[in-house]
Parts: C-alpha cells; structure tokens; sequence
C-alpha cells in the first residue's frame, strides 16, 4: 500500500530518506501482522513492491541487526501503549548495516485490531560521522538527539517550502483543518499570517474562479479518489490582488492517517500581462498596416492627379482654356492632400491629447449661414435639394467656431458625397430643453437621401480609417478619418453623436451639444470697417524681408509679394537674416516674414537675436511663416517675440491681412 505515491511531498522525503509505515496485528493467535509502507521506505528496507503486507512484516523482522533484535522487541511492545522512538541496526540486502531512526505510535481510531503507525528513516550517514563503536550512553543520547530533531522537523520543511516560487497550500478533507501554507501561497492569496487564513478558510477556497467550468466538476471528484487535477484559475478576481495561477491539486493521506488535499499554484500573472500586451502589439501591427494601406492609396490619388495634371498642362500651355481646367484640377486635388494631412494630424493630436478648445464668442446663426456657404458650390454642381430649418432662441453662445464648423462641414460633406444627382439633404437645428442652467442645447440633425450603410457597419462607422466600402467601390474619395474626428471633437465638448441608416434609402446623424449662453452687445456683434483701402493697397511699396530655406517655397511667397507690388528680399537662413538686417539701415526693412524650420539658425532664434538689437531694428514686425500649424506653435512663435503668425500652405487673404494689421 502506497500512502504517498503521486505526492509532490515524496521527493522531499526520498531526499531525507525519511518513510511512513503502518502495521495491523490481529488478536488471534498465529496469525502474521501486516506491515504497510510507502515507497519511500520500501526502498529503504530494500522491500519488493510486489511483497504483501505479511511478507514484508516478515522480511523487516529478519533484517534487524541480531544484538538490536531484543532492543527492538521491547521498543514494539511499547507501542501499543504510548509513542516510543528507537535507533537500531539494520541489514540492507544490498547496501547492508544501516542505522534506522524508528518513531511510531498506536492509532486508536482502529477498534477491532491494534494499529501503529510511524516512521522510519536512514539516519546512517549522521551515525558513521561518529566514532565506530559508541557506549550505550552515547546511544542514549544520541536517542535522545533524535526526539529533539524530530520536533524540530516539521519547522525544517516549513523553510524550505516557504523558499519555492510556487505556492502550497494542503488542509484536511473533510474538516478543513490547515495543515500548512507556505510565504508564496500566503502573498498569492494576500494574507500574511495561517491563523487568518484558517478562520476563512472556507469562503477563500470558494472564491476562486475557474476560467474552464469543468474544473470544478474535476475537483469535486476529488473527494472519492486519490488522483490530481491540473488547472487554470484566478485568485482574488477583479480586485487589485489579482493573480492568475496554473495549478494542482492532489489527495494524499497524512501520517495520522488523515485525507488531505495538497494544492500547488505558480504564479503566471505576468505571463498573461504579457500574452495581453503581445495580442494589443498585434492588434497595433493590423491598425499600422491598415494606416499604412490606407494613407497609400489615398495620398496617391491626389498626388497622382497632381502630377498627371501638372503633365498635361505642360504640354498644352498654348491652349488657355485647357491649361486652365487643368489648373483647377490640380487646386482640387491638392486642396484634397491637403485635406487628408490636415486630418491624419489632427487624428494623431487628439489621440495623444494634445487637441484642445479654443472657445469664443460665436453666433449660431452665423456658424449656419457658412455651413451654406461653405457646400452651396457642390450641392448646386450635384443638383442637390438643400432644406435648412433653424429653430433657436438664443443665437450667441460661448464655444469652439472653428471645430464646430469642421464637424458639421464633415457631416454634411458625407452627406453630398454618398448622396446621388437630384438628391435631398436636409439640416435642421433645435433648441431643446437645456441640459443645464445657463446654457443652450441644441440637437442638430442632418439626413439626406443618399445610398445609405448596412446595419452591422454602423457599429464601425466612428473608427479610424473605416470605410464600408472603398473608393474604388464607391466611386466616393475619402480617407475614412472624418467621422472618427467629429466624434472626437463632439465628446471633447461633452456632447452625443448617433447615426441611423438604412442601405438604398439614406443617412441621418443626429448631434446634440450643450454651450453657455454669451451676453454679447449688439454693437460687438457689427464689424466696423477701419479703411476702405484693400490690405494689398497698403502693402504696396512696402519692403519684405523673407527668411525661407525652401527654393519652392521661396519662390512662391516671392512670386505672390511681387504680384502685389511688394518689394522683397530673401534670406536662406538666421544668420543670412541678421546679417542683412545688420548690413542696412535701420528703417530699410518694413517687416520679415520668418520660417521657424531653417539651418544654422532656426527663426525662433533669430527672431531672440534680432529683440537683443541695441536700435530700431529690435522692433521690426516679424511674422512667422510656418508649417508649424498647431496652437502650441503658434503660441511658441509669440513667445519667441515674432508678432504674428501665418501657417503653411499659405492662404494669401490671410498672410495679407497679418501683414496689413500689423503694419497699420
């Protein structure tokens, strides 16, 4: 009979050479005592595993030591009464005297034949330390050595669990009584004292949570059979002690002749962390290559009309009419890169959090009217019916304008997109009930007639790059960044966007955004004219100095000035720039106009050079002419001691009215 076999404790005690065995005498007469043992001390005794019980009683008897054989005798006759330990000789088969350490003690639970059960160990290595032959007194001692290290054992098991990676936990069954849990099962289970742990021993065990159901069926099963169960669990799920552990269970039987469940768990917690973090790297990987697609395909079409327009209008320079429908056509198309740029950074400002409101004043109906003015053009080239309703009390709220206008523009440029010839688009804004005091809600709605989306796609629609269907499919241009901006930007102004849409029939979005209500005065809302001269009249004459490094864009900026009657120079760098300044009058230059990105020097610090000057020039208007188009930049330029600032590709209305504000 095997007590321990399939233990995870066996090793330890083939190690120690230290083995369990259990002996059954019966009353009557004549009849041989069982001797049972684990395999441990079979191997011991040099026992065959095959022998039964009788017989190996009856080889351990032939194999004590003659001159121990009366010691040992007296040291049984003990055992029925009280526990008793004995060191004696015995003859291996193979390895041959040995001294034994032998502690036993009669089990009582047994009423119908005396049962003792105990141990046995091979303790001849401590003995040979010692002199050969050794008193009786010696022998005595050394008995009594014995007793204080086997009291001492139990303390030297506990240290060398609490030293393994994984954590043991074993506890009788039924009862639950806590046999031993070692320092790692204490830290996976989040407690530091055995005694916690046994007064809730029993809502612990049943808190665990087994990702496979059948595991507890397994376990169950446990209770009836000596076998092991391996396992996937999860300790302490959902709190901040939570710990994934692969495990096994298993029942032995303890010396006391006790069923007991022995648990062992190994920590793979940061192994899932890692699987996690492999499949969101992955996941990443599929979004980058989707990016990557995507931006291909969609940065090539207009760059490809570009290019192939550019061609054609060579070639047909002398045919105006042809030459100038093909410049058209590159506007378009670059407006369109543009576009496309312009949404990628935007994408990526708003996912790093860099993407922020800038609120003002802003006048609802006014934001409407260039909502019409902005998509009249396409609506009337599609011959789209276009249906306005506004229906609002108050007109003037504090919010973004410019990202309110780039979400409806968004909307309602998908709207004429996908919606075909002849079609309608209508748009209608509410005012609802406020959402809050001192503040207007508005529900804007905007449908139109067009070809509609499946239903298991709208669940998509909001994500980055997602398209139901490509250009090519479509015949609709697009890069599928639009619509995951405006439900960026709606959030960021702690509103709601939702979509119907049924495929053939149409679209409808519907956005609801709550503003503060502006007091505005009526004589802020009218813009006075200061002159009646254009911002090109009163620049005309005026001397430019331009810091560009770029011989394209030099050229354009030069070309534009020069056009204007604007007199210009260029410099290709900082240092170009200060030298020049330097080398003339103070009063020679009205104004530079200073790109940020250039070698040497860049213009931040040129500009820093030129505030240091000791005269006039110190104070020359410098505007920044960049493709540094954020507010953070922009903010920066101001910084730096430049008095305005004009992003990249430039819109000359713009760059004109800088300048002529600032030069007025």
């Amino acid at each position: 009979m095997s007590l321990l076999d399939g233990c995870d404790m066996e090793e330890l005690l083939r190690e120690s050479r230290l083995g369990f065995w259990k002996i059954e005498f019966e009353e009557k007469e004549g009849v041989t005592p069982r001797f049972y043992a684990d395999s441990v001390t079979d191997e011991l005794m040099g026992i065959s595993a095959d022998m039964t019980p009788e017989e190996r009683f009856l080889f351990h008897r032939a194999h004590i030591h003659q001159d121990d054989m009366e010691m040992f005798l007296e040291y049984s006759d003990k055992l029925s009464e009280e526990r008793t330990e004995i060191v004696y000789r015995y003859i291996h088969p193979i390895s041959g005297e040995m001294y034994v350490r032998c502690s036993g003690k009669r089990d009582f639970v047994e009423k119908d034949r005396v049962c003792i059960i105990g141990f046995h160990q091979d303790i001849s290595r401590t003995v040979r330390m010692e002199k050969e032959k050794m008193a009786e007194k010696r022998l005595a001692e050394q008995n009594y050595t014995l007793r204080k290290e086997h009291l001492l054992q139990r303390d030297y098991y506990k240290d060398l669990l609490d030293v393994q990676n994984c954590g043991l936990m074993a506890y009788t069954f039924p009862g639950h009584r806590l046999i031993h849990m070692n320092a790692e099962a204490l830290r996976i289970y989040g407690y530091t004292d055995i005694a916690e742990v046994q007064s809730k021993l029993g809502p612990i065990i049943r808190g665990v949570y087994y990702p496979d159901s059948g595991t507890i069926d397994k376990l169950k099963a446990l209770r009836n059979v000596d076998d092991n169960v391996e396992y996937e669990c999860i300790i302490n799920k959902d709190t901040e002690k939570e710990c994934h552990s692969m495990a096994k269970t298993q029942i032995f039987t303890t010396p006391d002749g006790e069923r007991a469940i022995v648990t062992t768990f190994l920590d793979v917690s940061r192994m899932v962390m890692l699987k996690d973090a492999l499949k969101q790297a992955e996941e990443g990987n599929r979004a980058k290559t989707a990016f990557l697609f995507n931006m291909s395909h969609d940065l090539r079409t207009p760059m490809n009309a570009i290019i192939g327009f550019s061609e054609l209008m060579k070639r047909h320079w002398d045919n105006r009419e042809l030459a100038e429908n093909y410049l058209y056509k590159l506007k378009e198309s670059s407006n369109y890169l543009l576009e496309i740029i312009n949404n990628v950074l935007e994408t990526a400002r708003i996912e790093s959090g860099k993407e922020s409101l800038q609120e003002s004043d802003c006048n609802i109906r006014s934001l409407y009217e260039d909502l019409k003015i902005i998509t009249e053009g396409t609506l009337e080239k599609k011959h789209l019916k276009f249906e306005k309703n506004l229906r609002i009390t108050h007109e003037n709220v504090i919010g973004d304008p410019l990202k309110l206008k780039e979400i409806f523009v968004n909307i309602l440029g998908n709207a004429v997109k996908y919606t075909p010839e002849y079609g309608k688009v209508v748009m209608t804004i509410t005012e609802i009930e406020p959402e809050k005091e001192g503040c207007a809600t508005f529900r804007t709605v905007i449908g139109d007639s067009g070809i509609g989306m499946k239903q298991e796609y709208l669940e998509h629609i909001f994500e980055p790059f997602s398209r139901e269907k490509t250009s090519s499919e479509s015949g609709v241009i697009g890069n599928g960044l639009g619509l995951s901006i405006v439900k960026s930007l709606v959030e960021m102004m702690n509103g709601r966007i939702s979509v119907e849409s049924e495929e053939g029939k149409g679209t409808r979005f519907t956005v609801v955004l709550s503003h503060p209500v502006a007091q505005i005065k009526e004589q802020e809302e009218e813009k006075m004219q200061n002159t009646e001269v254009t911002c090109a009249e009163e620049l005309k004459g005026k001397r430019i100095l331009v810091a560009e490094d770029n011989a394209l864009n030099a050229e354009i900026i030069l070309t534009i000035l020069k056009d204007y009657g604007i007199e210009a120079e260029l410099a290709g760098d900082g240092d170009i720039v200060i030298d020049m300044l330097k080398r003339n009058q103070a009063d020679y230059y009205d104004m530079i106009l200073m790109d940020i990105q250039m070698p040497h020097m860049d213009g931040y610090e040129a500009t820093k050079v030129i505030r240091r000057l000791e005269d006039r020039r110190a104070e020359i208007p410098i505007v920044a002419m960049t493709a540094n188009a954020f507010e953070e930049d922009r903010r920066a330029a101001f910084a730096a001691g430049m008095n305005g600032h004009v992003a990249k590709p430039i819109e000359i209305s713009r760059l004109l009215e800088t300048m002529a504000e600032l030069l007025s």
